[in-house]
């Protein structure tokens, strides 16, 4: 009973900083409790608000989502302005607070399912919850093969190119700097066989996308 007391407690003085702050700039706990619920309908605004509240008081770090099964919030970096939550056992939600120019703020989502390769998807929004056009082209698995390198007399290169025009990619944020990694999943589609004859040829490093401007290039 007491436990339970000083959890709600803790809960409560972490409510009243936050609306002690409200009239400051957003912080990324804001953004992510304050977000509009379809963004993230796993979790409602008060399971948010918990599952931040237990972190900062140093209680559990799960809640229980709509859904029955528990959500743990994985990383909370307030000075990098970056949260990841796990949402449930395949879906890990991650979001990060960017500066564009004139200091204008970007509020930037990716989103991975592993079902069960893991597959990611990245939006971008203003402080308003407007869609802003942030331009990310999602990387192909071919684009961790040199096709330059390949060795013709060997292996079918069209067969190889055709399988990888497609990729199970990965992304999340950097902790510094506004930056995305993005990690290719895509041999674990394949059959065994096939992952034995692709391997050799790629290229097993995570590529890394800078923001310039209004645009991700490749870093």
């Amino acid at each position: 009973m007491k436990k339970q007391f000083l959890r709600i407690n803790s809960l409560l003085i972490f409510i009243c900083l936050m609306i002690a702050q409200s009239s400051f700039s957003q912080t990324i706990e804001d953004c992510y409790v304050d977000m509009p619920d379809i963004l993230n309908p796993t979790l409602s605004r008060q399971n948010r608000l918990e599952l931040v509240g237990y972190h900062k008081a140093k209680q559990s770090d799960s809640v229980v989502n709509r859904f029955g099964n528990q959500a743990y919030l994985v990383s909370l970096d307030s000075l990098g302005k970056r949260i990841v939550v796990r949402n449930s056992s395949s879906s890990t939600f991650e979001m990060k607070l960017l500066s564009l120019e004139n200091n204008v703020k970007v509020i930037s989502i990716i989103r991975t399912v592993c079902a069960p390769v893991c597959l990611s998807s990245v939006e971008f929004y203003d402080t308003a919850w407007n869609a802003i056009p942030l331009q990310f082209t999602m990387p192909k698995a071919i684009d961790w093969v040199n096709e330059s390198a390949l060795p013709k007399d060997q292996v079918d290169v069209q067969w190889i190119k055709n399988n990888l025009d497609i990729g199970f990619v990965s992304l999340t944020f950097t902790n510094q700097g506004q930056m995305i990694q993005a990690t290719n999943n895509t041999l674990d589609f394949f059959s065994e066989a096939d992952r034995k004859l692709i391997s050799p040829f790629m290229n097993n490093s995570p590529i890394l996308f800078k923001l310039s401007g209004r645009v991700w290039v490749r870093n």
